[in-house]
């Protein structure tokens, strides 16, 4: 039985600002460490989907050889 954690970010912040600069420091590569870690967690799911992937590269292929529209062009028909 798992239990939802919640974030009193207010208090976070508050706590953030009472550390030193080094702590701050740390703190923040620790954060950044923990983005790219969530980006490459959700790269993987990404690639787990045969499918989906199948998709991307066969839109890609279809941007190499120009068939695709520009944004200006889609808009205005949206």
């Amino acid at each position: 039985m798992s239990k939802t954690a919640t974030v009193d970010e207010g208090r976070v912040l508050s706590d953030f600002e009472k550390l030193s600069r080094e702590r701050k420091k740390e703190v923040a590569d620790f954060i950044a460490y923990l983005k790219v870690k969530e980006e490459l967690e959700a790269t993987k799911e990404i690639l787990k989907d045969k499918d989906f992937l199948q998709s991307i590269m066969k839109g890609d292929e279809d941007f190499k050889a120009g068939r695709f529209k520009k944004w200006s062009e889609v808009r205005e028909n949206v």
